[in-house]
């Protein structure tokens, strides 16, 4: 068969075979395209596939408007199915990460919830996030004496002694115990202030303390506040020890307890007015005898 495949060609003339050689290109070409055609379309099927597929990913997102520094709470978000590619880096995924913690700034309905939106810590919210639950910051002034001389520092735990005095004496008792200072202000004298001096190079002295207490504890501090003079006494590092001793010393004023009560004043009675009368006369010699008498030495010789 092949024999007789080149005695037809060995028949033809050049034309023919130069028309013979082009048909032929022409369908290898036309074969070549279609198979080049084929594999790729199949490729580009197969690369494609999954990105017609939407991938979407669960974030929380803000139900309401979120003001700032107000703690998230479950109805105020939701979970909703958002394309991947819309969803932003530090997107939240669970909703219970976030409960609880305050918002950094403002969040609009349908926003995003992520991690830079929402403090980790409410102690970033400023001083209000350092007051426990359940508590009110209340400031009581204090000086060198009543202040712990300064050491009292925000974050310690100190106990509240209410001292009151009287004509009588003085008494002291623990007012409340094992309380939360918040903070501590610093006052310089005015002195040192128009002088421009840093007050803690002027060597500033303490003022005010303010404590974290329950509302039934702050009404007691500020009407004890009211009558008599706030001491605070620093406690140990982590020490939670109550003291239930006596709870109150009185000390008697020393002059109250030496001196005797002083006895009412007798009557003054008027003395009588005495009539005058004149000084009595010296009494006058007894008169002499008439006779005459001799003496002579010691002897009396006669009359």
């Amino acid at each position: 068969m092949f024999s007789k495949l080149l005695d037809v060609l060995n028949d033809l003339k050049p034309r023919q075979l130069m028309m013979l050689a082009g048909a032929t290109a022409l369908l290898m070409f036309v074969v070549v395209y279609f198979a080049l055609t084929g594999l790729t379309d199949k490729k580009e099927v197969t690369v494609m596939a999954p990105v017609s597929q939407t991938v979407t990913r669960s974030v929380v997102v803000a139900r309401d408007d979120i003001a700032a520094n107000t703690p998230l709470r479950e109805d105020m978000l939701e979970i909703k199915e958002l394309p991947a590619s819309a969803v932003p880096k530090g997107s939240v995924m669970v909703m219970k990460d976030v409960v609880g913690q305050p918002a950094a700034s403002t969040i609009y309905a349908g926003d995003i919830i992520t991690v830079s939106k929402v403090f980790s810590d409410k102690g970033m919210t400023g001083f209000t996030g350092t007051i426990p639950e359940n508590c009110r910051a209340v400031s009581v002034g204090i000086n060198d004496i009543t202040g712990v001389a300064g050491f009292a520092k925000p974050g310690d735990y100190v106990d509240v002694i209410l001292v009151e005095k009287g004509k009588a004496g003085a008494s002291s008792r623990f007012l409340l115990q094992n309380v939360l200072l918040l903070a501590v202000n610093q006052n310089a004298s005015a002195k040192e202030k128009e002088q421009g001096e840093d007050n803690k190079k002027a060597g500033a002295k303490p003022a005010i303390a303010t404590l974290a207490l329950a509302p039934a504890e702050m009404l007691e501090l500020v009407s004890a506040a009211s009558v008599g003079e706030i001491y605070l006494a620093l406690r140990p590092f982590q020490a939670k020890d109550i003291y239930a001793g006596f709870g109150e010393y009185t000390l008697k004023s020393s002059q109250v307890e030496t001196s005797a009560p002083a006895a009412s004043p007798a009557p003054v009675v008027a003395a009588p007015v005495q009539a005058y009368q004149p000084p009595a006369a010296a009494p006058q010699p007894a008169p002499a005898s008439s006779g005459i008498r001799i003496i002579q030495g010691d002897k009396i010789l006669g009359k």
